[in-house]
C-alpha cells in the first residue's frame, strides 16, 4: 500500500470510512493524490471536500458523520438526527439535520442545515463518534421543528427512561430558552405540566440551602420592611450584615408584568442598604461547587 493510502485509510477509521479534504491536505496529501484516488474509485465524493471510502459501507451514521463534517468546523448533529442518536423513540426520521454558527449556510444535497448563534460547549457533546446536541438541547430543537404532541411525548419518554431529568431541562430553559427562540414554548410547556411552577421555585430553594455553610448565620424566610416601605420576604438573610440571598426560579418562565416587579422589589432591597445575590436552576444543578465556594466566602 502506497503512502497516501496509509494516510487516508488513518483519517477514515474514526469517521466511518468519512475523509475531510482538508484534513488530508493538512497531513500532507496532495490534490493530485486525492484526486487519482478519486477517479480509480477508491475515493467516492460525498459533498464538497467530503469522500467516502470505497472499502466502507454507506450507512445512515456514515451520511451523518459526512453532513456534519460538510457543515464545516464546529457543526454538529441535531433535531431529529440527534434524537435518534440519543435513542428517542417516536422522533420521525428525515434527512440529515446538521447545525451550525457559521454566518452562511453550507450547501450539501440532501442535508438540512440550521444556523444558531448561540451553541453552548455545555450543550455539544459526542454519540458514537459523532458531534451532537446533548439531550436536552436536542429536545428544545425538536420543539422548533416538530408539533407540540410529538415533542410532548417524547420528552415524557426521555424522562421517564431517566435519559434526561426535569433539572436538566430547566436548566436549559434558564440558559438558553429566551422568548422568541424556537423551541422553547413546547419545552417550557411540558416541563411546567410536569413540575408546577411553585415545584420549581421550592426544589430550587432546597438545593440551594443544601449548599450554606455550615454554621451559617442566615435566617431562612427573612421578612424585611424596606426603606420604601415594601414588605418582602427573603429566601435568605444576614441582617447583622445585611445580606439578602434568593433562590430565583422565574428567569425563564415569568411575564414581563413579573419580571418588572422583581426589578422592582430587587431595586428595594438594595436601596435598603442590602446586598442582594440570586442563584438560578443553572448555577445550583450545573455548578454546585462553584456556588458553595462563592457561598462560603461571601459568609465567611
Amino acid at each position: 500500500m502506497d503512502k497516501p493510502d496509509i494516510v487516508v485509510a488513518r483519517l477514515v477509521a474514526p469517521r466511518r470510512g468519512m475523509l475531510l479534504r482538508s484534513q488530508a491536505l493538512d497531513e500532507g496529501l496532495t490534490r493530485e493524490e486525492l484526486l487519482r484516488r478519486r477517479e480509480d474509485g477508491l475515493l467516492v465524493p460525498m459533498h464538497t471536500g467530503v469522500f467516502r471510502h470505497a472499502a466502507v459501507p454507506l450507512t445512515w451514521e456514515g451520511r451523518l458523520h459526512a453532513a456534519v463534517l460538510a457543515g464545516g468546523d464546529g457543526a454538529v448533529a441535531s433535531h431529529r438526527s440527534a434524537a435518534r442518536l440519543h435513542g428517542f423513540r417516536d422522533v420521525p426520521r428525515w434527512r440529515p439535520e446538521v447545525t451550525t454558527r457559521a454566518s452562511d449556510l453550507p450547501r450539501a444535497q440532501g442535508v438540512h442545515f440550521h444556523r444558531t448563534n448561540l451553541l453552548d460547549p455545555l450543550d455539544l457533546t459526542v454519540v458514537d463518534g459523532i458531534p451532537c446536541t446533548r439531550r436536552p438541547r436536542t429536545l428544545l430543537d425538536l420543539g422548533a421543528v416538530l408539533p407540540y404532541e410529538i415533542v410532548e411525548e417524547a420528552i415524557q419518554d426521555a424522562v421517564i427512561r431517566k435519559l434526561v431529568s426535569h433539572e436538566d431541562l430547566v436548566a436549559l430553559l434558564e440558559r438558553v430558552g429566551g422568548r422568541g427562540r424556537r423551541g422553547t414554548a413546547s419545552l417550557r410547556a411540558v416541563v411546567l405540566h410536569a413540575l408546577p411552577e411553585d415545584g420549581i421555585d421550592t426544589e430550587l430553594e432546597r438545593r440551594l440551602h443544601a449548599l450554606f455553610p455550615a454554621g451559617h448565620a442566615l435566617t431562612l424566610q427573612l421578612k424585611l420592611t424596606c426603606s420604601d416601605g415594601r414588605e418582602v420576604r427573603l429566601d435568605a438573610g444576614c441582617p447583622a450584615r445585611r445580606i439578602a440571598i434568593e433562590a430565583n426560579g422565574h428567569r425563564w418562565h415569568a411575564t414581563s408584568k413579573h419580571l418588572r416587579r422583581d426589578m422592582a422589589r430587587r431595586r428595594s432591597i438594595q436601596a435598603s442598604g442590602w446586598d442582594h445575590y440570586e442563584y438560578g436552576w443553572s448555577e445550583v444543578t450545573e455548578t454546585p461547587d462553584l456556588v458553595r465556594a462563592e457561598l462560603a466566602q461571601l459568609l465567611a
